[in-house]
């Protein structure tokens, strides 16, 4: 997955935010003419309403050619469809999106701000001299920590899809946790994603990103699971398997540490043999097939892959797998003598052979 990178910040004064807004309110107007948008939407409501801002933002990314002539490159030429581009009141589409959505997120914390009663001394004029009461007062609760959560995570809302997300990311990240994760948040796109990052500690996250570097965005919007996986190895071993796997090293980085524990005991050279195998394949299997020697493994992932081919995932990741059909080819291949060309051959004949047997299993197998 892709991972978005933060538009450069911008700092605008009084004269380009008004340029901005004026061109703002002039595209709603067209989309309003043209029935693109609800005609009773305001301009207030576009920054205030997270659903109503996405819609404007989809809108515009969908039949921008209804103002061409009002969003206009600084240097000219033709349609504007890069999104980095300045145009002529100063700023890019790209930061143009930046303020609106941070605006609305601003907004919507603000909003969510808790009212506290508390009973304080309050000191009143009359008309006979000063009078100290006690009252409850109403009023916003501050809360420090929460206030720099809240500051820190605006920094990193710059993109419409991100609306949705708002309450995720405040609800679910910790201030420590949001700090440790810094402008990689932008790679976080789902709640699923958000709340799996959220039960890391800041420590964990300390390791792993110090640990992977440039990757660590990309593993957060692919499968941030496998940051409990990635923290159990040390740095030299990552890279081994980051090498080996490449991008589908999240999968196996996000198992379980139970796994982990029978990996442990391969040489690097199976490691590369069983490739991304290890990605799926049950720890039974696994450990059955560690009774070969590397030219058997070989062998043997070689004729299984060649026999169930898309279907293997399934059939390696059933840990009953191993006992009810595996072993048996496994004690097989101990007492095989042939070169290994040979029993290469001979071997994915046989796998292909047992194809009714496993299909026999699998329907009968319980998961």
């Amino acid at each position: 997955m892709a991972v978005a990178t933060l538009p450069p910040p911008v700092e605008i004064d009084s004269e380009t935010k008004r340029a901005v807004i004026d061109g703002l309110k002039k595209v709603l107007a067209a989309f309003q003419q043209a029935k693109a948008v609800d005609g009773a939407i305001s301009y207030q409501q576009i920054i205030s309403d997270p659903q109503t801002l996405e819609g404007f933002i989809r809108t515009f990314q969908a039949r921008r050619d209804l103002v061409d002539d009002i969003v206009r490159a600084r240097d000219g030429g033709g349609p504007v469809r890069d999104d980095t581009v300045p145009l002529v009141c100063g700023v890019s589409l790209a930061q143009i999106q930046q303020l609106l959505v941070r605006t609305c997120a601003k907004k919507i914390f603000e909003a969510d701000k808790p009212m506290e009663t508390i009973t304080e001394t309050i000191t009143k004029t009359s008309m006979f001299g000063l009078i100290k009461k006690t009252e409850q007062v109403e009023r916003l609760s501050v809360d420090p920590v929460e206030e720099r959560k809240v500051r820190e995570l605006t920094r990193y809302i710059a993109f419409g899809w991100q609306l949705p997300l708002l309450d995720a990311y405040r609800s679910m990240l910790s201030y420590p946790q949001i700090m440790e994760i810094g402008e990689d948040i932008v790679a976080l796109q789902s709640i699923d994603n958000i709340e799996a990052v959220s039960r890391f500690d800041p420590g964990q996250l300390k390791k792993v990103k110090a640990a992977v570097g440039a990757d660590f965005g990309a593993i957060l919007a692919d499968r941030p699971q496998a940051i409990n996986g990635i923290s159990v190895w040390n740095r030299d071993m990552y890279e081994f398997y980051r090498k080996t796997l490449g991008d589908k090293s999240w999968a196996f980085f996000a198992r379980d540490a139970a796994f982990f524990n029978v990996c442990a005991a391969l040489d690097k050279s199976v490691i590369k043999i069983f490739g991304d195998v290890l990605c799926y394949i049950a720890a039974d299997n696994l450990a059955e097939i560690q009774r070969l020697n590397i030219d058997k493994v070989e062998v043997l992932i070689a004729a299984l892959k060649s026999a169930f081919g898309a279907r293997l995932p399934h059939i390696l990741s059933v840990p009953s797998f191993a006992k009810d059909i595996l072993r048996k080819q496994v004690d097989s291949l101990l007492h095989m003598n042939q070169e290994k060309d040979k029993l290469m051959t001979s071997f994915a004949l046989t796998c292909k052979a047992m194809t009714p047997q496993v299909d026999e299993w699998l329907a009968t197998v319980k998961r």
